[in-house]
């Protein structure tokens, strides 16, 4: 509920309410359906931020931008970088109207939005950052082949810290992608994983 009340917020004018909370009813199952993480995962995702030896954070699939957000408010020296192809939405919004609402939610919080395809962000990523200071949030696609896929790229790249979203959750490829190409995680709050790279 605390991210419906943000949207109400957000929205501008009548046209954007009807747009974002058309067909809500059915979707308000929990915390994910609003495309975020509990407040137990955001506040370990800030955590892992602030005490990951990192300077850069990305999240792929940043949906509204909300963990986005919260990691920029949580850690202000970190450039906090937000990647979404605005594809999918919970709220059938179309691609343009999907950018434009993540705008409005991180207007003036310093968090970088990139609208990119996860994978040819990921395959350029050492010429956006230095790979060795980052940490990446995966939250985008969630299917099996996929996550293999960012995952190759990231350890390919050199990121120092991989993490994620879906860890345990039986309707996705997360976990088996996870384990399989990680050998397992380091830690895990909720459904939140995290990976750091071998020294």
């Amino acid at each position: 509920m605390n991210k419906l009340a943000q949207l109400w917020r957000i929205a501008s004018h009548p046209r954007e309410l009807r747009l974002a909370l058309s067909g809500l009813g059915a979707r308000l199952a929990g915390d994910d359906a609003m495309g975020g993480l509990s407040a137990d995962e955001t506040a370990a995702v800030c955590r892992w931020t602030s005490s990951g030896g990192v300077d850069v954070f990305v999240e792929i699939g940043t949906l509204f931008g909300f963990t986005a957000r919260a990691v920029k408010a949580a850690s202000p020296g970190v450039r906090v970088i937000a990647v979404d192809n605005f594809c999918w939405n919970p709220f059938g919004l179309k691609p343009d109207e999907h950018e434009a609402f993540a705008h409005r939610v991180l207007e003036g919080s310093g968090v970088e939005l990139v609208r990119a395809d996860a994978e040819e962000f990921l395959a350029g990523l050492a010429g956006r950052l230095d790979p060795a200071r980052a940490m990446v949030f995966l939250d985008g696609s969630h299917a099996y082949e996929d996550v293999r896929r960012e995952l190759a790229l990231l350890k390919s790249a050199g990121a120092a810290v991989l993490s994620g979203h879906d860890y345990g959750n039986a309707r996705f490829g997360v976990t088996r992608a996870v384990d399989e190409a990680l050998g397992g995680v380091d830690e895990q709050c909720g459904m939140c994983w995290l990976k750091r790279a071998a020294r």
